[in-house]
């Protein structure tokens, strides 16, 4: 018993030992680590709280970098908005010189080129970098945000994004200010871009006055006609002197000439102070067109009228006035007119609106009439305007314009007058037939700007197509294409196993996608739907490939089917295969091109070829109702890119005719090699109709003939060559008119084929009523300050332009404003933060540290606690050799 109690109290006695030794070395630690923690275990809950300070100590430091690199990154944003502010000041300060019109010419070239180099300024300024970094790239901050393109013209590279930190735990904030943030594309520019043509091009149209607004402000220019009444070769010809223009007798102006004779035009006006008129051109493709800019931002409008008096050139040459009467404007031909022009009547010509009623709606911004005639007395045309006038109020002019005096012989032409239609503050104009099926006389008169849907034969096409594949059309408003997307349960009804196409619904799919800013429909009377521009620009309306690559080659024909497919939309195709040879002529103002055909080739096959070798002025489309069959109802729709009407004819053969079904001339159906001219030949287009003597004429003299009266306006000649020795005359309308002839020409049809036309159009065509729309950014104002300046149009400077520089500055300002709040609010974070480390440390080291005077003390305590365990466990065990003998 004995034994067993001092084996306990030596057990107990060597436990205490360890743990005095253990709390001894624990201090030892302490004191040698600073640190009161080694493990987890040593204290879970105060380990535990010390990790949590730990952390928060080291994302606070994060924080605290990221606020300091913020503010150094909004530091330098500052520094280059003060630059840039500097500049815009200056600018400023030149636009208000400039616009007190006191300069002289040479003032106002040196302030023109001191603007131009604070633009460049400018540009460096806002491409700042720091360390490597764009300032105003947005994300994008390896990239240079503002360059120039190939064009010369200043673009933004950069992205819209904007750099963002992570300030405080879970909160992200932005560091930086992308370019379009100081410089918005929020200014407008009005500008005309005409059709192409080929740059061996020569305008021999009739004088005219070429009428440009801008604003409230208007300006003429006379072009006069180069036309002489003789033939210069010095040969005495039946035609001279006969008072109508002939072959030899026509000279003309380069679209170059044009430009610099309406730049520098100032006997009505200085134009030059209103528009930009340049020469576009493109010697790769060989073409060019003229573009009309307004530099002050102010809508622009153009309008050609026939000039009153007569003033041929050279001007020392006295002749009469022509007795066959000029109807293409150069406005008109070219496609940059904005006002809205009839079909041409003959003068006295009534109209009844019993058998023609008027049931038109004209819209203008928030203004509109709607117009019903359908009965009474027989209007005169001058009648017809007066009721429009009065119908639309005060903000709608309409007027009878005429041709001139009545010609008369063998060669005639009676005069006519027209309906001209133009909005009072130069908005754009829209007018339609409220229900085309009791009366279309709007698009009969060739007045109707919208495209109507008609949706009675329209199907979505089913076989082998994905249920949710889209049909695509591409809707171009002013230039800006739109891919709109047609999901078949979106602007279909099943019928049985049809998808019928609802034109409401495809209306409604348009507008959504594309803009309600820009395009605005309406239910007609009778069902159909019309479908216009709001803003008056040019409108085209082409059907797209699929998206699977399987169905590539084809389109759902939505728009062709609903008869809005801009340009040629070709009636179902005739047989499955081409059944013989042939050349197909496709051509435009400004580019044509030769298709050989091959008896046996697909319309797929046919489609393809002229895809690739008319390159990138033409859009081709197939449309099949039967994917999975090709042998199914086909049909191939074609329209120019640039917008401008097509013509389309059989070379050789008879493909395009009686194949395609997509050909827009007359051509005659016999061999006219060996004609003879006998009598007249009378051509109707576009309301008016010329009559010319052939007596004694071959095909050539009436091919100059047609060509020289028409001054390849209207109407445009030309033979081809169907086979060696056999000629064909052929007549087709630049401008897309159906053309009529009636005379002795052998086997010249009645009337052009229309091909997806109404009125006097043979194809698709929606008129402007506005110049196209576009934005710019203040580079781009600075552009148009630039060419104004240039001009010495000190009215537009200080009444439009002024006013925008002013509320740049007021944007930049307001960037600045907001990039010093950021700054100060990340300062004002940046020493919370420092603030808080100091006293998160503070806690921490209470938590974490060792209290060095303390750990010694107690250390010293342990110690001695030790030592005395230690003595009195030495006296108490003392074991003999006998206990341990026993």
């Amino acid at each position: 018993m004995s034994r067993v109690t001092n084996s306990m109290m030596n057990q107990v006695f060597l436990a205490d030992m360890h743990n005095n030794l253990t709390r001894m070395l624990q201090m030892q630690r302490q004191m040698s680590t600073g640190k009161l923690h080694q493990h987890p275990s040593d204290d879970p809950l105060a380990v535990g709280r010390e990790l949590s300070l730990s952390t928060t100590i080291f994302e606070n430091e994060q924080y605290q970098k990221n606020l300091d690199d913020g503010i150094m990154w909004l530091s330098n944003t500052d520094a280059a908005l003060n630059q840039i502010t500097d500049v815009m000041q200056r600018i400023r300060e030149l636009t208000v010189y400039a616009g007190n019109g006191t300069f002289s010419e040479t003032e106002y070239a040196a302030v023109a080129e001191e603007i131009s180099q604070l633009q460049e300024e400018l540009m460096n300024t806002a491409d700042f970098s720091v360390e490597g970094r764009y300032l105003f790239s947005g994300l994008n901050a390896s990239q240079k945000p503002f360059v120039r393109d190939s064009s010369g013209k200043i673009v933004y590279a950069g992205n819209e994004l904007h750099v963002e930190y992570e300030m405080e735990r879970g909160v992200k904030s932005q560091v930086s200010f992308h370019g379009r943030e100081v410089f918005p594309v929020g200014y407008r520019q009005y500008t005309l871009e005409s059709y192409e043509v080929p740059l061996s091009f020569s305008w021999t149209g009739r004088s005219e006055v070429l009428q440009v607004r801008v604003g409230d402000r208007t300006a003429k220019v006379t072009i006069p006609e180069k036309w002489s009444d003789d033939d210069e070769d010095g040969l005495q010809d039946v035609s001279d002197m006969n008072g109508f223009r002939d072959p030899g007798e026509l000279t003309g102006y380069s679209l170059d000439e044009l430009a610099s004779l309406i730049n520098e035009s100032l006997a009505m006006g200085d134009v030059g102070k209103l528009v930009s008129v340049s020469v576009e051109k493109d010697t790769n493709r060989g073409v060019q067109r003229l573009v009309i800019k307004s530099h002050t931002g102010e809508p622009l409008s153009v309008t050609s009228w026939p000039a009153t008096d007569f003033e041929p050139l050279p001007s020392d040459e006295k002749v009469s006035k022509p007795l066959d009467h000029s109807h293409i404007g150069l406005a008109s031909y070219l496609g940059i007119e904005t006002s809205l022009k009839s079909v041409e009547f003959p003068t006295g010509q009534a109209i009844d609106p019993t058998n023609s009623p008027i049931y038109w709606r004209l819209e203008s911004g928030d203004d509109f009439a709607e117009v019903r005639i359908d009965g009474g007395p027989v209007l005169s045309l001058q009648d017809l305007a007066d009721r429009l006038n009065s119908a639309a109020g005060d903000w709608l002019q309409v007027v009878v314009q005429g041709d001139g005096e009545e010609s008369s012989g063998d060669d005639y032409e009676a005069p006519t007058q027209k309906l001209v239609f133009r909005t009072l503050n130069g908005q754009a104009l829209n007018i339609y037939d409220l229900n085309p099926t009791a009366s279309a006389s709007a698009a009969e008169f060739g007045l109707q700007t919208a495209l109507v849907m008609d949706d009675a034969n329209a199907v979505f096409p089913l076989d082998g197509l994905d249920l949710n594949m889209p049909a695509l059309i591409n809707v171009e408003v002013g230039g800006q294409s739109y891919s709109v997307k047609l999901y078949r349960d979106r602007i279909g009804t099943l019928s049985g196993g049809t998808w019928n196409v609802d034109a409401l619904k495809v209306a409604e799919a348009v507008q959504s996608q594309v803009g309600e800013d820009l395009i605005g429909y309406r239910k007609l009377e009778d069902g159909r739907v019309a479908l216009y521009s709001k803003t008056g620009q040019a409108l085209k309306v082409t059907d797209l490939p699929f998206g699977d690559p399987q169905f590539s080659d084809y389109t759902s024909g939505i728009a062709a089917n609903l008869r809005v497919h801009s340009g040629i939309t070709g009636d179902e195709i005739n047989g499955t295969t081409a059944p013989s040879d042939g050349v197909i002529r496709i051509r435009s103002g400004g580019s044509t091109v030769d298709v050989s055909v091959s008896a046996g080739e697909t319309a797929e096959e046919i489609a393809k070829k002229i895809k690739g070798l008319s390159g990138s002025w033409l859009d081709v489309n197939l449309y099949d109702e039967n994917l999975s069959d090709p042998s199914g109802s086909q049909r191939i729709s074609l329209a120019a890119k640039d917008g401008s009407p097509l013509a389309v004819y059989d070379v050789q053969g008879d493909v395009a005719n009686s194949f395609l079904q997509i050909d827009t001339a007359l051509r005659s159906a016999t061999d006219v090699s060996g004609w003879t001219g006998s009598g007249p030949l009378s051509i109707t287009v576009n309301g008016y109709t010329h009559t010319i003597d052939t007596n004694g004429m071959n095909v050539n003299d009436l091919v100059n003939t047609v060509n020289a009266r028409f001054q390849g306006g209207d109407v445009r000649a030309e033979v081809a060559e169907n086979d060696t020795g056999d000629l064909r005359l052929v007549l087709w309308s630049p401008k897309g008119y159906v053309i009529q002839a009636q005379g002795d020409v052998p086997g010249l049809p009645a009337s052009s084929p229309i091909r997806g036309g109404v009125g006097p159009y043979n194809q698709a065509v929606a008129s402007r009523t506005s110049a196209d729309i576009g934005y710019t950014d203040f580079f781009g104002l600075l552009d148009d300050l630039i060419q104004a300046v240039k001009q010495g149009d000190a009215e537009g400077i200080s009444k439009s332009i002024l006013p925008k520089i002013d509320e740049a500055m007021d944007g930049v300002f307001r960037i600045r404003t907001q990039a010093g709040a950021l700054m100060k609010r990340y300062e004002t974070s940046s020493s919370r933060l420092k603030q808080m480390n100091l006293n998160y440390n503070e806690l921490y080291s209470k938590v974490s540290d060792t209290d060095l005077a303390e750990a010694a003390t107690k250390f010293a305590m342990a110690q001695s606690v030790y030592q005395a365990s230690l003595a009195t466990i030495a006296r108490i065990i003392q074991p003999t050799l006998v206990d341990f003998l026993q």
